[in-house]
């Protein structure tokens, strides 16, 4: 924009001008007339300067993959559960192996809370046994100092033991 820069102070100036260069002009019935008053008179869109902004999300806690997602937050819908354990299976590795910790306290939840019944202790059997499987994978060998540090300082599922 190109304008007085003490009238460039005031946000509402600029904030309320189109977020587009080139945005036609409303058209207005004939006989009448327009005028632009305010700060925003004295701004102009600039005709060589422009940027455009580009993100992108990521996310360090929460995946972005639907199916390791259900089974993170699996309380949420335990219906989808038995789903949600199969389903991991299918889950990149990489996206597992970020998310290790979390996966693992998800998965030895499962099996202390569902204690009394024996449905889901071979999805989660499968599952534990395809989680060693990636560490023990050349592609993430570097991670199993992460499950190593995991069992000896965070794991706590006393039904696991077993």
């Amino acid at each position: 924009l190109q304008g007085d820069s003490r009238k460039l102070e005031d946000a509402s100036a600029y904030l309320s001008l189109p977020w587009e260069r080139n945005v036609p002009e409303p058209k207005l019935p004939s006989g009448s007339s327009f005028r632009v008053s305010g700060a925003a008179a004295a701004l102009a869109p600039s005709s060589r300067d422009s940027f455009q902004i580009s993100t992108v999300v990521c996310s360090t806690k929460l995946t972005q993959n639907v199916n390791l997602l259900g089974l993170l937050k699996w309380r949420s819908k335990p219906s989808l559960l038995s789903g949600n354990l199969q389903k991991l299976m299918n889950v990149d590795g990489g996206e597992v192996i970020k998310f290790l910790q979390d996966t693992l306290d998800a998965l030895f939840s499962i099996m202390m809370e569902h204690s009394d019944t024996d449905v889901y202790d071979t999805l989660v059997f499968d599952a534990l046994v395809f989680i060693v499987r990636l560490v023990a994978d050349r592609k993430f060998q570097h991670f199993n100092t992460v499950l190593e540090a995991y069992i000896r300082q965070h794991f706590s599922a006393t039904l696991a033991y077993k």
